[in-house]
């Protein structure tokens, strides 16, 4: 009995000594972690429309009959055709810098751009544009470190541009830690 419990609390203090809260993983003064994109000059104004791409990060949903649109959090709008439930099509996708929050009425798609809120027509599909731009709605937030990231992150140099978003980089001694 006595080496049951002498071994059962050598694996707890091992599971407790490797238990790591950090999202980075170290390697040789390189660590996995965030790094911030910029938008540069005007740039983050582009708003276009592609084929379907891969969700990667999930933001809100919006459902329309029979199409949904789903947010990927600062790239833009994913559109995918419900007719079929069970067979739903990614069809399109909607690039819109720094878009977090979408809504939808009648034939009209709204949707933050950074600073802005745009208008886009989605009646059709083949033509889907930017209807209307009503500049700086929003205030400029200031994002100096990624929201919900526990690990190493490139720290933000204003002078490169606004951030509008954050993705994994292999990072050269980062100097910032959240």
């Amino acid at each position: 009995m006595k080496n049951v419990i002498i071994v059962f609390g050598f694996l707890s203090m091992l599971l407790l000594f490797s238990c790591n809260d950090s999202t980075s993983i170290e390697y040789e003064g390189y660590n996995y972690g965030l790094k911030p994109v910029y938008a540069q000059g005007d740039d983050w104004q582009d708003v276009r429309v592609s084929n379907s791409e891969i969700i990667r990060q999930l933001g809100k949903i919006y459902y329309k009959e029979p199409y949904i649109y789903v947010n990927e959090v600062n790239k833009g709008i994913h559109i995918i055709d419900n007719t079929i439930p069970t067979q739903p099509q990614s069809v399109k996708f909607i690039h819109i810098p720094g878009s977090k929050d979408i809504a939808i009425k009648g034939d009209f798609l709204y949707s933050d751009n950074v600073t802005d809120l745009v208008v886009l027509d989605i009646s059709d599909f083949n033509t889907i544009q930017v209807v209307n731009r009503i500049s700086n709605i929003y205030p400029p937030v200031e994002q100096n470190f990624p929201e919900f990231h526990t690990g190493y992150f490139e720290c933000v140099d204003p002078s490169k541009g606004t951030v509008i978003g954050w993705e994994s980089a292999l990072l050269d001694n980062p100097k910032c830690r959240r």
